[in-house]
């Protein structure tokens, strides 16, 4: 079904306006979305505690992270700040030219139960020299760790 005002601009000859009825959520949405879902995850947080922090409901959440309901310009402030990221966290990632579709979150990304597991791990580890080996050692095998770094730990 269309509308009036569709059927005026196909009249016209020129493109109808993109509508998320019609073409489903916004390829920057999406993106947003999905970035905030990550982060989230990351920090062990589940959707109910984001929703809490930010005095939304889950289900809002849930649309923000699906990129069914657009996140406006101070609820995005407010999700950074309870996520500690700057804003522009959320756009990393995005084609520079304009209509370009947004790049995906990196084929490696964790999963959610993987960060999960992962925080959780990490966290039962009591001894802070044992922590920081294993971080070091985690940077090493990933390519992002000194040597050297690793070599001066005492355990």
């Amino acid at each position: 079904m269309t509308t009036d005002k569709h059927q005026e601009t196909s009249r016209r000859g020129g493109a109808r306006r993109r509508t998320a009825k019609l073409d489903g959520p916004h390829p920057i949405d999406v993106h947003v979305g999905a970035r905030i879902r990550h982060r989230r995850a990351m920090l062990g947080l589940n959707q109910t505690d984001l929703a809490l922090r930010v005095g939304v409901t889950f289900q809002s959440i849930q649309k923000y992270e699906r990129g069914t309901n657009r996140v406006s310009a101070s609820r995005l402030q407010e999700i950074a700040g309870v996520l500690n990221v700057p804003v522009s966290h959320f756009f990393e990632g995005l084609a520079a030219e304009e209509g370009a579709l947004p790049a995906e979150l990196p084929l490696g990304a964790l999963t959610a139960q993987e960060i999960r597991d992962l925080n959780g791990a990490f966290a039962s580890i009591k001894d802070k020299t044992v922590r920081q080996a294993v971080l070091h050692l985690l940077k090493r095998v990933a390519g992002t760790g000194d040597a050297a770094e690793l070599r001066t730990l005492p355990l």
